[in-house]
């Protein structure tokens, strides 16, 4: 297996493949005494991978929103999906460690990720952004990349919540309501996706991250049947800050406390939903 065989091509400058195939436990240095190795690299692959993976994403699926492309490039830009390229296309083989025979590429689960990105930078620096596409390009062809594949796994219900709070501004958290059974292996536990500190939806499992998958999938579904939730929550906000910030300086504090709490106008807005 060499270089020219992973990539498809041959390179211009060989000298970029050497230094992406040098892991930092080598050492190793340059004519100005800088250390030789491949993680300035990683740094510039990683970047050039998002925006090629974004790219395709952007014009394969027109009609799906930026939940699901967000998603979808997480799982394909992940380390361990990258390890797994990686370990496919040979490029382990030719990586070089000062780990010994016994310490070596197969126990570090980021080992083959990072040379990926590393030699995608490499690339990038050889052939620019076209040769660094193709080369995406040719291991979706190949295989290694399967994007209808990827697609059709289920979707991180959670990362789609907490992206669409931050795209609205919105808090959201998730907060442990009850735990039952008293063997650790045995235990349930039931978890609350809150939003701006109101429970929205709950999800019971034997673990944190079942509950958490099952109470955001909840809360978005809940949200989803209710198109006028985002706007009533908006105006809650709006309510709160003008109760906190500006009644203080203009009324007594006997008339403020006894004011109703601006919340209750969306008590039930969510949980008549679910």
């Amino acid at each position: 297996m060499s270089i020219k065989e992973i990539v498809g091509f041959t390179p211009s400058h060989i000298e970029y493949y050497e230094q992406a195939l040098t892991h930092r436990s080598v050492t190793l240095h340059d004519s100005k005494g800088r250390r030789n190795n491949n993680e300035r690299l990683e740094f510039l692959g990683d970047a050039v991978i998002e925006t090629i993976i974004s790219d395709i994403l952007y014009r394969r699926y027109p009609k799906r929103d930026e939940g699901f492309l967000s998603t979808m490039r997480s799982k394909l830009v992940e380390r361990k999906n990258l390890g797994r390229i990686a370990k496919e296309i040979g490029l382990l083989r030719l990586l070089r460690t000062d780990f010994g025979q016994n310490g070596g590429k197969s126990h570090n689960s980021y080992l083959g990720g990072n040379a990926f990105e590393a030699l995608v930078g490499a690339i990038y620096l050889d052939k620019g952004f076209k040769g660094s596409f193709r080369f995406i390009q040719r291991l979706m062809d190949q295989g290694h990349i399967d994007m209808a594949r990827t697609a059709r796994v289920e979707e991180n219900f959670k990362s789609l919540l907490l992206e669409w709070g931050q795209k609205n501004r919105f808090d959201v958290k998730f907060l442990l309501v009850s735990e039952e059974g008293d063997n650790q292996n045995s235990k349930q536990f039931c978890y609350a996706a809150m939003v701006e500190g109101r429970e929205i939806a709950t999800g019971k499992g034997f673990s944190k991250k079942e509950c958490h998958q099952l109470a955001a999938k909840r809360a978005l579904k809940a949200i989803r049947r209710n198109p006028n939730f985002e706007r009533s929550l908006r105006q809650m906000n709006l309510s709160r800050r003008v109760a906190e910030d500006i009644l203080p300086a203009i009324l007594p504090t006997s008339v403020i406390t006894k004011k109703e709490s601006p919340q209750t106008s969306i008590e039930n807005t969510i949980t008549s939903n679910q």
